[in-house]
């Protein structure tokens, strides 16, 4: 069983690469978040986080803003609120290391662990609510994929249960 945390992500604000339909519109995020990331001081996590938006059938990717990023300056892509509230989290290797084995193992324990939780339970989309999905980012350093080192973390969301 993997070891799971809860987190939250509160309202802030994000970067969204917007529908990533093809190839360029891909590219052309990864190049921005990776540029203005990179001209950060002091950062020791990543901010990027992907889904697959099950409604339009791709994915989607946000960068979550540094407190008094000035989003005016953002001209390429639209700003948002990132995803809000709870989420169980467990790491895994990247899915393009292992051809996805141990993504879709953690992605099950995920699930099968908030099925059985008195306490919390799997997020559903819905009428008046914010769309979630699960989603994630690599943390371990880029430079280490060649070498076979890429870890995943893995953000389903989830809801705590009433009464």
């Amino acid at each position: 069983m993997v070891n799971i945390r809860i987190i939250e992500i509160p309202k802030i604000k994000a970067v969204y690469s917007g529908p990533l339909t093809d190839a360029e519109r891909f590219t052309a995020f990864n190049k921005w978040f990776s540029e203005y990331h990179a001209s950060l001081k002091c950062e020791l996590y990543p901010r990027d986080f992907m889904w697959y938006n099950e409604r339009l059938g791709t994915r989607e990717w946000f960068y979550a803003l540094p407190e008094g990023a000035d989003a005016s300056k953002i001209t390429d892509f639209e700003v948002v609120d990132l995803p809000s509230g709870l989420f169980a989290v467990a790491s895994c290797l990247d899915a393009d290391i292992d051809e996805a084995a141990d993504w879709i193992k953690t992605y099950q324990e995920l699930q099968e662990s908030m099925a059985l939780s008195e306490r919390f339970h799997l997020y559903e989309n819905g009428e008046g609510k914010e769309e979630r999905y699960p989603m994630f980012h690599i943390v371990s350093p880029g430079r280490m994929i060649e070498s076979g080192i890429s870890i995943e973390d893995l953000y389903m969301p989830i809801e705590e249960n009433v009464g």
